[in-house]
């Protein structure tokens, strides 16, 4: 059994990804939003293990799964950050700090709807938002500027945004990575989940 682990990032639910799934995937896909906790402690079941993490989840992909890595106990095959970094509130490599705190602190229904325009999506859907204001204050809280990045691979899209496409460029310069000419939110350039892993 193949086992992918999808960290997601601020402000966009699991509805937006449901294009991915396939019915007959050789992938189990275990679906992490940022504020949640995860068992990493049963995976020596899976044949292969990859890392897929998207915007802030790229922090907190490499934040949960280091000491995972590090231990070199499982099959972990490809590690693929899309449009974040682990510093991701960095003025050289991620969101500046500024940017950041004037995001969190204005964070309301308009402000929301922006957010999603700007990383090249739609919604009037405000059901998560109180969720979305709670998690973003606890990234904030928590965040570690010296969290060692996990990733082999990284996706940049021209359009982003929201990560500049040249702190990623610096950031990623000596890992093998890839530019699209996407937006920040580029998953309608894929059918399913292993078309993101054949990026690679």
């Amino acid at each position: 059994m193949k086992l992918i682990l999808f960290f997601n990032g601020w402000g966009v639910p699991k509805e937006f990804f449901a294009h991915l799934n396939e019915k007959d995937s050789p992938y189990k896909i275990e679906f992490i939003e940022l504020e949640e906790d995860i068992n990493l402690s049963n995976l020596e079941k899976y044949s292969e293990i990859n890392i897929i993490a998207w915007s802030f989840g790229v922090y907190n992909a490499s934040n949960k799964c280091f000491p995972l890595i590090k231990s070199n106990k499982l099959s972990i095959k490809k590690i693929i950050a899309i449009n974040g970094s682990t510093k991701a509130i960095n003025k050289s490599f991620g969101i500046p700090p500024k940017i950041f705190n004037a995001t969190l602190n204005n964070v309301n229904k308009n402000t929301y709807f922006k957010f999603l325009e700007n990383i090249g999506l739609s919604g009037e859907n405000t059901k998560y938002l109180d969720k979305y204001k709670v998690s973003l204050k606890l990234f904030g809280d928590n965040y570690n500027d010296n969290i060692p990045s996990i990733f082999n691979h990284a996706i940049i899209s021209t359009k982003d945004r929201i990560f500049p496409k040249r702190a990623l460029l610096k950031y990623y310069k000596d890992n093998n990575h890839k530019v699209i000419h996407y937006d920040h939110f580029p998953f309608y350039r894929w059918n399913n989940w292993k078309e993101v892993l054949n990026e690679f």
